[in-house]
């Protein structure tokens, strides 16, 4: 009896031994590179010990920490299967990824292909081949962070300019690296600072000029909002704003006032919005001849600006003194005629008082954006003739004292 016992205990224990065996292989199974059905075969020609000259190598390590370690070769591979199939290179990443692949397909990226494979970017050369990561990875290229070195690689690349005309400058790519957008995402690793899909899109992004880009002009406000959603909302009922939305793309948008990939913080004294370049900005366009003539617009907004007391202190680099946003708003400009505008009837001694405490009921009465050339400024038209020609008979006074005192000393030498 003892002895049925221990050979029952034995019986137990040797399949315990078998359990725990295969549990520990499935186990290890699940770790190891994919070995799906004839990816055996495969790596007899594609090991990363296959000499080169030969079949390209796979690195298998890599392979099994990439998001397509449980895929077979031929899932993605679109080729026989057969050896040899030298020349059959095609990789079918739109079985998985339609979406993608349908925006690639309609891209610049796809149309550069079509003039020059070898140098225009395909899915590998932004996600890698077998190494792909998934882009929450810190680690892969297309992860929020390294997604901009991706991109300026080619973009940054002066011989790629001189051999596709069509894309933008690589300087003006550069300029992101030192823009506020840049250095909150690059040097001071901000994730939540924008990198280049984040406005131009990913796989189906267009060149600036299609009506369907999310950096096309009338839809910057929008693309920029996904960030500035106040800001954007402001502008959208502004003067500006409404005016683009009517179609009106001489209207200004966000990048003609901030820039594009250079765009700098407004205490920046290179930023376009910096107080004492405001004028310079606004200037663009409020004195721009096309657009003043188009619109019936006033062509010396600017000029009578930089005839005022605040607009002499401005280029004299004082920047306390009152600029255009000052008085008009920033992204909230209404036309004066609006009871929203900072600049209608109502709000003026209000909108001076930021600056001048105290000011008079009847401060708003006075004439603003007043040339001193121009009789409609009224006293001061007057003032300045009466300064022009008291200076100039003084002047002439002057002279003609010099010269006959000049004669009197020659009369009394003789």
């Amino acid at each position: 009896m003892i002895l049925w016992r221990v050979r029952i205990e034995k019986t137990r224990r040797l399949h315990g031994l078998v359990f725990d065996f295969v549990l520990l292989a499935v186990l290890a199974a699940s770790f190891m590179p994919s070995t799906v059905a004839g990816e055996e075969k495969c790596l007899v020609c594609h090991s990363a010990a296959t000499p080169r000259g030969q079949a390209p190598g796979v690195d298998t390590a890599a392979l099994a920490l990439s998001v397509h370690s449980t895929l077979s070769c031929l899932e993605c591979h679109q080729v026989s299967g057969d050896q040899p199939h030298k020349g059959q290179r095609g990789v079918g990443c739109g079985k998985c990824h339609g979406q993608a692949m349908a925006g690639y397909n309609v891209s610049p990226h796809v149309k550069g292909r079509d003039l020059d494979p070898a140098s225009a970017p395909d899915c590998a050369t932004c996600h890698g081949s077998h190494e792909i990561l998934a882009v929450d990875d810190p680690a892969a290229p297309t992860n929020h962070k390294n997604s901009v070195a991706v991109c300026t690689k080619c973009h940054e690349d002066e011989h790629l300019k001189e051999e596709f005309d069509m894309i933008p400058d690589p300087d003006m790519i550069r300029a992101y690296e030192s823009s506020v957008h840049g250095v909150a995402l690059l040097a001071k690793e901000d994730m939540r600072a924008p990198s280049c899909v984040d406005c131009h899109g990913s796989h189906s992004f267009k060149p600036s000029d299609d009506p369907d880009s999310p950096v096309f002009k009338s839809h910057i406000a929008e693309t920029c909002g996904k960030c500035h959603a106040q800001i954007a909302a402001e502008y959208t009922e502004s003067v500006h704003g409404s005016m683009l939305a009517k179609g009106i793309l001489e209207s200004p948008t966000c990048t003609n006032c901030h820039g594009e990939h250079d765009i700098k913080p407004s205490e920046d004294p290179r930023s376009k919005v910096f107080a004492s370049n405001i004028p310079v900005t606004c200037n663009a366009c409020h004195s721009s001849e096309t657009i003043v003539g188009k619109f019936g617009l006033k062509a010396d907004r600017i000029a009578t600006f930089k005839e005022s007391f605040h607009g002499v202190a401005v280029e004299l680099g004082e920047t306390r003194a009152a600029n255009c946003a000052s008085c008009h708003g920033v992204h909230n400009i209404y036309p004066h005629t609006d009871p929203r505008s900072l600049v209608h009837k109502d709000n003026i001694q209000a909108t001076c008082g930021v600056c001048h405490e105290g000011l008079p009921e009847d401060f708003a009465r006075g004439t603003f954006h007043a040339s001193a050339t121009d009789k409609s400024s009224g006293g001061q038209f007057y003032v300045r003739q009466f300064y022009i020609w008291f200076i100039s008979i003084l002047i002439v006074a002057f002279v003609l004292y010099r010269i006959l005192e000049y004669k009197r000393r020659v009369k009394r030498v003789e």
